[in-house]
């Protein structure tokens, strides 16, 4: 479950795993970042920088997506994929590692 206006900021699930989300009821909006050597270079500095919540990190790597998951989606995230997730309405999800 999760409340309208939650923000999780750019990560790397734990261990690098893969996740999967199903959207049962709300949505989600993801911003997805491939893991190159030279985007995984720049979260490390953004992440060690101190000032995440200065920087929006998708502004400075390659290729950062934005995705809108609606009711009913289903959506995977590859190994290792840099990630942020916003809530915009009251949500139901259900997901894994």
């Amino acid at each position: 479950m999760s409340v309208k206006g939650c923000f999780t900021d750019f990560h790397i699930d734990f261990g690098g795993t893969s996740v999967w989300y199903h959207v049962f009821r709300g949505g989600k909006i993801f911003w997805l970042i491939p893991p190159t050597l030279h985007n995984l270079a720049l979260y490390e500095e953004w992440v060690l920088s101190g000032k995440q919540s200065d920087i929006f990190l998708g502004d400075r790597v390659e290729r950062c997506q934005r995705i809108e998951l609606k009711q009913g989606y289903t959506f995977f995230i590859p190994s290792g994929w840099i990630h942020a997730v916003y809530t915009p309405v009251d949500s139901l999800v259900f997901g894994g590692n």
